[in-house]
């Protein structure tokens, strides 16, 4: 008897790191073998944005490890946004999806978001322990998820979590902002189109003491700026909506 052949799990991971040489060895070894034994081909860029320390240094160490492994050294920093249209530019699957390089996210999570890979149009994960990190971040995450939902009702457990995104879509959404908010634009900005999409809960590692890099005032700015350009429809370069199913409907929430 013959078994329903199933579609490859084909992925493009991307790992930007900035001054993370504490972490970043951490991360892709955790990273790289969750690839090799869960996904039948991969792609991994690292993204050296600018480090002046040895993150650079250790990504070419993996790099010479693993053929599958791309290294690119940005001489300053340019943030996540460009490191990622860096990879997706260059992406040879199609799928894709990004993974901090400060070790933010326990492995178990990692391994289910691959194993979710090709379940929808889109994977978005969700981070369900939150309340373990800083209470200024745990609101800022909470109160941004509720705006988020109340303004453009895709009711999602989270916008900011890793997402894995269809690289054909993706591609043809011009999305206007970088850092912190370049994940939530290209993200409401597909969901738009009426994509498929199933949602995953992963874990926080726990995070180091210090201020949160997240929190500036720099921040705050970057996102109302992207939630008002998204509330204007993110300009679409050229999409053939009739590719899209009629029938797509939005997943549900968990």
């Amino acid at each position: 008897m013959m078994t329903p052949s199933r579609a490859a799990k084909r992925l493009t991971i991307v790992i930007p790191a900035l001054n993370e040489q504490d972490k970043i060895a951490d991360t892709i070894g955790g990273v790289l073998p969750l690839a090799r034994e869960l996904l039948d081909d991969f792609e991994i860029f690292l993204i050296d944005d600018g480090s002046t320390d040895a993150t650079g240094t250790i990504m070419d160490e993996f790099a010479a490890g693993e053929p599958r492994i791309i290294v690119q050294h940005n001489p300053e920093r340019r943030g996540v946004g460009a490191g990622f249209e860096f990879a997706l530019s260059r992406a040879k699957f199609d799928a894709i999806t990004l993974i901090p390089g400060d070790h933010a996210f326990q492995n178990e999570g990692i391994a289910r978001m691959f194993k979710a890979a090709g379940a929808a149009d889109i994977v978005i994960t969700y981070r369900d322990n939150q309340s373990d990190r800083s209470i200024n971040r745990s609101i800022q995450s909470h109160s941004l998820r509720f705006i988020l939902n109340c303004l453009f009702r895709f009711w999602l457990s989270d916008y900011h979590s890793m997402i894995v995104y269809p690289v054909k879509w993706l591609r043809q959404i011009a999305v206007k902002a970088d850092g912190y908010g370049y994940q939530i634009c290209a993200l409401i900005s597909l969901l738009q189109l009426g994509l498929t999409h199933v949602q995953v809960p992963v874990s926080l590692n726990a995070e180091l003491k210090g201020s949160s890099r997240a929190l500036r005032l720099r921040t705050y700015f970057e996102l109302v700026g992207t939630i008002v350009s998204l509330l204007r429809r993110v300009p679409i370069r050229n999409v053939d909506l009739s590719q899209i199913p009629l029938d797509a409907e939005r997943a549900p929430a968990r």
